[in-house]
């Protein structure tokens, strides 16, 4: 577990450090993880697009009226 100080230290030697290499390896290790990040961001964004494109397909869905009728009734709960 990262704790608070072990941020500090870590804010620290990249501050005060006169290493270029330990700074180009934290920015490929912040920018792999940011491509991680987004290709999963992608995936997941692509597989409810597809669900929601196969559930409407099916005739899964309602009207602005219904949802409407849903939200007055929900906020009445």
């Amino acid at each position: 577990m990262i704790t608070a100080t072990d941020r500090k230290k870590i804010a620290k030697l990249v501050l005060t450090t006169n290493d270029d290499t330990i700074i180009e390896k934290i920015k490929t290790l912040v920018s792999a993880n940011l491509i991680k990040e987004k290709q999963s961001f992608v995936k997941t964004y692509n597989n409810e697009i597809d669900k929601a494109v196969k559930e409407a397909k099916q005739g899964k869905f309602y009207t602005q009226e219904q949802a409407e009728l849903f939200l007055a009734a929900w906020e009445k709960e």
